[in-house]
């Protein structure tokens, strides 16, 4: 894949992710947790756009993340874009699973709380990890 095409989708995932973490952790460090109303309806709107935007990063970064010596990241950077990845996948799958009738109240509890954690896992990762890309340059 190109350049451009990592750099978009990397793009995708930050500004889907952006809102996500305004609308999820927003909320809930401003006091007014659960999400209600219109902000949990954003939400969960913006939330198909994140999750193709990790696919896109996923099948576009994911070569340079198992670069060798040769790759333009750096071992930190490899290892956080592995953590973006992983911790996406995790915030999507304990997003989604809830909906499902397969858990009972103290499961979907268990969800939520690793649905929360995951994401703050994952904004911190993306924020590091576009600090060391912006380093590089």
């Amino acid at each position: 894949m190109s350049r451009a095409y990592g750099k978009l989708s990397y793009g995708l995932l930050c500004a889907s992710g952006l809102f996500l973490a305004a609308t999820g952790i927003g909320t809930f460090l401003f006091g007014h947790p659960p999400m209600t109303h219109w902000v949990l309806m954003a939400h969960v709107a913006v939330a198909p756009l994140f999750a193709l935007g990790l696919a896109a990063v996923a099948l576009t970064w994911s070569g340079l993340g198992r670069g060798g010596v040769d790759s333009p990241l750096s071992g930190p950077a490899k290892v956080l874009l592995w953590v973006v990845l992983v911790s996406g996948l995790v915030v999507i799958l304990s997003g989604v699973v809830p909906m499902t009738p397969l858990f009972g109240t103290p499961g979907q509890h268990l969800l939520y709380l690793t649905h929360r954690y995951s994401a703050i896992v994952l904004t911190a990762a993306v924020l590091l990890h576009l600090l060391l890309l912006g380093r590089r340059k």
